[in-house]
């Protein structure tokens, strides 16, 4: 699933960088930064939104406020293996027809990449992407949302 609040941003930067004729300059770098840190976020409100979807499937209140709860203190990374951890913890079928799904996929790779030029920004090393490429690798890693979306819905 893509996320219209992304292609926007992204939309409205590459009109930026096209206008001003600023690609391969510090403004790209810059843009590029912002977007990879905008991504991740919405990646990890969107994730948190289906499991949260999921716990409501739940009758019992209380399990539900306590499912959300563990979710906040367990989930700490949007990193493949720890969505993979989350999604086990609703049961091994459900990791399973998660990984089934993503393990070895042009998607999981490219999802990996962004996450890891988001680390790379938080901790001042920089992206290592342009925005052309960048922009490759979001539209091909929506397709991991999809597939936590379909494992949640079987388990």
């Amino acid at each position: 699933m893509k996320l219209a609040r992304i292609d926007l941003a992204i939309d409205e930067c590459r009109d930026h960088l096209d206008r001003s004729q600023a690609r391969g300059t510090p403004i790209e770098s810059f843009l590029v930064m912002h977007l990879l840190v905008l991504i991740c976020a919405a990646f990890e409100e969107h994730i948190e939104g289906l499991v949260s979807a999921r716990i409501s499937r739940s009758a019992d209140v209380a399990v539900q406020s306590f499912a959300r709860a563990c979710v906040t203190k367990t989930f700490r990374s949007i990193e493949i293996r720890s969505i993979s951890g989350l999604l086990g913890q609703f049961g091994g079928e459900c990791k399973e027809a998660f990984q089934n799904r993503v393990n070895g996929t042009v998607a999981e790779t490219f999802f990996g990449t962004i996450v890891s030029n988001r680390h790379r920004v938080a901790h001042s090393v920089g992206p290592n992407v342009t925005l052309d490429e960048l922009i490759e690798k979001y539209d091909e890693a929506h397709a991991v949302l999809d597939a936590i979306d379909e494992a949640l819905q079987a388990c």
